[in-house]
């Protein structure tokens, strides 16, 4: 395999690294969006193969690192736990590091270097139109719907964070977007905008864009002005 000296050769060392790996794929937002939601194949095989392997090898560790525990019994234990799972902890490695669902930041939230720049991920953000829809949904809260304006998908592709959802409440109409200083990040749609009680009755103007890994934002969509309810 390619990259042979990613894996570090000291104990602790190797144990932060996957602790960091294991840490951005508790997040199952992370697991779908690089392609290993549970119901997949690669998400299945992380359920079934990968993850046992880990936890075995997560306790043996603990057992080990304490002094309290540490016996050459445990060591041995732990030693059989890493046989066990480096190997597959390897293959993870090469099928994130292949990957095009994968981006540079998120091998770098998995505790990887990054791919050379001539095999970065595309982020085509600036082509990217986004449509939004706005209507109440209770006492102070108004419910925004985004999707890909060409696509008509809300779907929240890999290669971005979300929607930035931008917003002022105003008495004055709001005709340049740039002019909206308040956002939120929304990672899913729809989104729940939340007012202070003390807005309600007010206008409000929105507007969003969608923003990628890089924090790069694309077209605007049109402003929509509602009133908070």
């Amino acid at each position: 395999m390619a990259h042979k000296n990613w894996f570090p050769s000291a104990r602790a060392t190797r144990f932060a690294l996957i602790m960091t790996t294991t840490t951005f794929m508790s997040d199952s937002t992370n697991r779908t969006r690089i392609g290993f939601a549970s119901a997949t194949p690669n998400g299945l095989w992380y359920d079934s193969v990968y993850f046992p392997k880990l936890l075995t090898y997560n306790t043996e560790y603990g057992l080990w690192v304490n002094p309290a525990t540490s016996t050459p019994l445990v060591h041995d234990d732990l030693r059989d736990a890493e046989n066990a799972f480096f190997p597959v902890y390897r293959d993870f490695y090469g099928m994130v590091k292949t990957s095009p669902l994968v981006t540079n930041a998120d091998l770098e939230g998995m505790g990887f270097s990054p791919r050379p720049d001539g095999n970065r991920s595309r982020h085509p953000v600036n082509e990217m139109f986004i449509n939004i829809n706005v209507i109440p949904f209770g006492a102070y809260i108004l419910k925004i719907g985004f999707e890909n304006r060409d696509t008509g998908s809300s779907t929240v592709h890999y290669y971005l964070t979300g929607a930035v959802i931008f917003f002022n409440v105003s008495d004055t109409p709001v005709t340049d977007p740039n002019e909206l200083k308040q956002f939120v990040l929304a990672t899913h749609s729809p989104y729940k905008l939340v007012f202070d009680p003390s807005q309600r009755g007010k206008k409000v103007y929105i507007a969003a864009r969608w923003q990628n890994r890089r924090g790069e934002k694309g077209p605007w969509s049109e402003i929509i002005c509602v009133v908070v309810p």
